[in-house]
């Protein structure tokens, strides 16, 4: 079940899908949270079928953003 916070993030995202840094300013102003944070709940949000059924563009972004980024790291780890 999504609380009342998540839904605000979710519909954040969805009208926010760029990462600049006046987004970051606005997810501390407006969500209050740190964007290191809200990036961490919005993959975990992504993962949840309730998600994915009311924002299935959104949830499927956010997945592939994040596996691009599992695979970025992945690759610099290879060079460690």
């Amino acid at each position: 079940m999504l609380t009342h916070a998540d839904i605000q993030l979710l519909e954040f995202e969805d009208t926010h899908p760029r990462r600049t840094g006046l987004k970051n300013d606005a997810i501390i102003h407006r969500l209050g949270m740190s964007p290191a944070r809200y990036y961490q709940r919005l993959e975990q949000l992504a993962r949840q079928q309730t998600v994915q059924d009311r924002w299935p563009r959104l949830a499927d972004r956010v997945a592939r953003t994040a596996d691009r980024r599992r695979q970025e790291r992945a690759q610099l780890q290879r060079w460690l």
